[in-house]
């Protein structure tokens, strides 16, 4: 049963969006939100430092649209992780519906509509905390298609929801979600150890609420060479003449792999700091577990990545490297 507003007014969708040298993309993005058909929605900014005239844009975009508004700061670089982590402090507490944006992508006009019923529907089932998510149509810097489906192209598992497996690959690619005012609650302020703001969300969402996937790609997610995170192919997808070369980058990237993995595993142990007390005790000691993989040693990472259960199983070849570079 959904409570807390009147059911039958379309509620105020939140849409928090830092911006930072993003002139060239900018009123495409703006012009596929004020496009939407569900019109009731509300766009929080923080320019973070821009050095072109993105803060203009944006401003002369909210001079004419009230549902626009460009929040004062403290002219702070922060990333986008901190960014968005500012803007998340500052959405109303009253909001019942919060989404991610990039400044980068296209909304495709029924993105807000499709993912809201959705939402409902879920909160209809049953009380709690509910993030839903979407597919996203990958294109090229002038738009044109590259693939057709995101996850498809990046070997996303979406069903895969339990809080060992978002902690370890997060699924949510944050330009798509929508976040209900209970999981809003849930979560509290986004930890500063955070890799994404996204991905810690989920995390929560996977830990005390729901995660749903709806098949549907509701954004053209714009690939520019200048992506905070950008789309690469599973390699369970390569052509038999790709999988040399496969190969070879599979080896060449064991250090960004150890990376990887040493800041996911900040972020779980900064994860189970905040809401070890809330958690199962599995979920605790996965946690624990996984947050000391990158201190141990050569032959107990290895251990570790098929005890754990860790290798995403999609494709032998990208195993089997994921387990040489671990």
């Amino acid at each position: 049963m959904i409570t807390g507003r009147n059911v039958t007014t379309p509620p105020t969708v939140h849409v928090i969006c830092p911006i930072y040298n993003g002139r060239v993309f900018l009123p495409s993005f703006l012009d596929s939100l004020q496009a939407q058909t569900h019109a009731q929605w509300v766009l929080w900014v923080r320019d973070d430092g821009s050095s072109d005239d993105s803060g203009a844009i944006v401003r002369s975009y909210a001079d004419r649209d009230g549902r626009i508004r460009v929040l004062d700061h403290d002219g702070e670089r922060r990333g986008a992780a901190q960014a968005f982590r500012w803007l998340w402090d500052r959405i109303p507490g009253a909001a019942d519906y919060v989404m991610f944006a990039d400044q980068d992508d296209v909304w495709l006009p029924e993105k807000i509509t499709r993912t809201l019923e959705a939402m409902r529907t879920a909160e209809a089932e049953r009380d709690g905390a509910v993030l839903v998510h979407t597919d996203l149509v990958v294109v090229d810097a002038a738009l044109r298609e590259i693939a057709p489906s995101f996850w498809q192209f990046a070997g996303i598992d979406v069903h895969s929801t339990s809080l060992s497996r978002v902690v370890v690959r997060n699924m949510v690619t944050g330009n798509t979600a929508m976040i209900n005012r209970a999981l809003r609650e849930c979560t509290g302020s986004i930890s500063s150890d955070a890799v994404m703001h996204d991905w810690w969300v989920a995390c929560v969402a996977a830990a005390f609420g729901r995660v749903v996937a709806l098949p549907y790609a509701s954004v053209l997610y714009r690939q520019h060479g200048a992506n905070t995170i950008g789309v690469r192919r599973s390699a369970a997808h390569a052509s038999w003449r790709e999988l040399p070369a496969e190969s070879l980058n599979a080896f060449a990237r064991s250090a960004k792999v150890r990376a990887d993995i040493a800041i996911a595993a900040r972020q779980a142990m900064a994860f189970v700091s905040a809401y070890g007390a809330a958690l199962p005790e599995r979920d605790r000691i996965f946690l624990h577990e996984y947050a000391r993989m990158p201190s141990q040693g050569f032959l107990r990472r290895k251990w570790d990545v098929v005890r754990m259960q860790l290798l995403p199983g999609n494709g032998l070849l990208r195993n089997v490297g994921l387990l040489l570079r671990a």
